[in-house]
């Protein structure tokens, strides 16, 4: 069943995943805005755009998956680790203040990995 939706999923996932690209142009207003958290110094805003532009790319690359079946199953293998990886971190923080702004993200990450791990494993 998902295997014959996946182009969907991966198009749709792709763009959602890319979202966070506002944190690489706008590294202050997006992060504010996606995360409800705030960043005072240059250090953070470097660090904050370098996680728009990882995601962003993360997106693309589902999204050229959707397109390149042959690709599919690598790039969707280490979307799993990193969406898997954010949920954990945010799981382990899940009573700090900072990660509430990202309890959605991960969520979703959540989410994404069950139909991705679903879809690696024949389903």
């Amino acid at each position: 069943m998902i295997a014959t939706h996946m182009t969907t999923i991966l198009w749709v996932t792709g763009i959602i995943t890319a979202v966070p690209v506002v944190q690489f142009l706008l590294p202050a207003t997006g992060l504010r805005l996606l995360s409800g958290l705030a960043i005072e110094d240059e250090g953070g805003r470097f660090f904050a755009r370098h996680w728009g532009l990882c995601c962003a790319s993360i997106g693309a690359l589902l999204c050229y998956a959707a397109t390149a079946p042959a690709a599919r199953s690598a790039i969707v293998g280490a979307v799993v680790v990193e969406k898997l990886g954010l949920v954990a971190l945010v799981a382990l923080s899940w009573n700090r203040p900072f990660a509430r702004g990202l309890r959605l993200s991960a969520g979703v990450d959540a989410l994404c990995s069950a139909v991705y791990l679903a879809y690696l494993l024949g389903g």
